[in-house]
């Protein structure tokens, strides 16, 4: 306990600590206690809560440290659902917690990452000693059936649209909706030669669990890509990663946005925002990375290219 009384406790699963992380989570995120819940069941023992208390035993500042998988053959472990009280913010609490889980973290041998919501957010975890390292690329593609002369206004659906003859591409595409363990098994196949986090069967199951209306995990014409749909409306379908069988890859640059533009024609939407590997928005930020001149040996040669992530929970 400091001379201001804040302490830092852990805050196992159902305890008294616990359940003022809980509160404090539904309290600034709008969550159910239910949700909490089945959060911390979904990863078992491989997740972790921790609070910062006052003088009076009053959670102040909560946070959920959870593994996410793995990259280089080490745990990554995610600091998630960062809150603070609303009075006692500005007094950098989640920046003693945040500093205190990626010490615990890494003097394990392990690498903590954290998921900027917003790019205004990477100076500031700059400032505890993480460094952007996971990086994808958005982008946001119109269903072939869309009708141009109904909507004047495109900002309507944050559409990106590259140049002036947006002609349609009028193949069709099977989605066959697969389980986690199996859609792993392509991901890896197809990542084979990208550095990324391999992530575990938890974290995929989180993420099939997260999906609604009609999301989920999806093979693509048998093989010949996979995503992860987080949700469909009728303005768009958002897909949290679209990854292509390497040998379209090679074949072709358009065809992911071909893909996506067919996806969103699948579910009668007007467009998709999907994202992919390559260089664009920072995913996540790392602490307790290998030294790389120590650790890139032949094995772990292609980890030269920009890493990826795939699947924060923002």
């Amino acid at each position: 306990m400091d001379n201001k009384g804040f302490e830092i406790k852990s805050a196992e699963y159902l305890s008294p600590e616990y359940e003022g992380l809980r509160a404090l989570w539904c309290e600034v995120f709008d969550d159910t206690a239910a949700y909490v819940d089945a959060f911390y069941e979904n990863f078992s023992d491989d997740i972790r809560g921790y609070v910062l208390t006052d003088e009076n035993g009053t959670v102040c500042s909560a946070l959920t440290c959870h593994l996410c998988g793995t990259y280089m053959e080490r745990a990554v472990y995610v600091s998630y659902a960062v809150c603070t009280r609303e009075d006692m913010r500005g007094q950098g609490l989640a920046a003693r917690l945040i500093s205190f889980v990626r010490d615990k973290v890494t003097d394990e041998g392990g690498i903590s990452i954290v998921s900027p919501a917003e790019p205004s957010l990477i100076p500031y975890y700059e400032d505890l000693g993480y460094e952007p390292h996971f990086f994808a690329a958005e982008r946001a593609v119109m269903s072939p059936e869309f009708d141009f002369e109904e909507y004047d206004d495109f900002d309507e659906f944050d559409l990106d649209i590259e140049g002036a003859d947006p002609t349609p591409f009028r193949a069709q595409i099977d989605l066959q909706r697969i389980p986690a363990e199996k859609y792993n098994i392509y991901r890896e196949a197809f990542l084979a030669g990208q550095p990324h986090i391999e992530p575990s069967n938890e974290m995929l199951s989180l993420i099939e669990a997260e999906t609604v209306n009609g999301g989920g995990l999806y093979s693509i014409n048998r093989g010949d890509a996979i995503c992860a749909i987080s949700y469909v409306d009728p303005a768009k379908v958002v897909v949290t990663e679209l990854i292509l069988n390497p040998v379209l890859k090679e074949l072709s640059l358009d065809i992911d946005t071909e893909i996506a533009s067919m996806t969103a024609k699948n579910f009668e939407a007007a467009e998709t925002l999907f994202t992919t590997p390559g260089y664009g928005r920072c995913q996540g930020m790392a602490c307790g990375l290998p030294n790389e001149s120590e650790e890139r040996t032949d094995e772990y040669e292609y980890y030269y290219e920009k890493p990826y992530y795939g699947f924060p929970i923002e």
